[in-house]
């Protein structure tokens, strides 16, 4: 029986390829900001994405994108392209982030 991911566990993994790369990629622009939405994202896990279905479908999206998104960093030469490559990515990390930061807490 296959066990399906959270969106924790999604985080959680996206951080650890976060810091492979880092440890990679031969672009300062593209260690730098991997290395800091790692380290900004790993103690986010649980607070948006603990029992929200939503959140498990937005991470594994999110997941998706950054493999084919590895796959071309991968083979870029230049440090502009492959930051422009990335922006869109760190666009909507970052917009999940402010959320989690600002969300409110309901208790029902």
């Amino acid at each position: 029986m296959s066990e399906e991911k959270t969106g924790v566990q999604y985080v959680r993994e996206m951080c650890e390829t976060f810091k492979e790369i880092a440890t990679t990629t031969k672009f300062d622009a593209v260690r730098d900001k991997l290395d800091a939405l790692a380290k900004e994202l790993e103690p986010m896990a649980t607070k948006l994405y603990f029992k929200t279905q939503k959140g498990t479908e937005d991470m594994a999206d999110l997941t998706v994108k950054f493999e084919e998104l590895k796959s071309k960093l991968g083979a870029c030469q230049e440090a502009g392209t492959a930051e422009g490559m990335c922006i869109p990515f760190y666009d909507k990390l970052e917009k999940i982030i402010k959320h989690v930061k600002t969300m409110k807490v309901r208790m029902t």
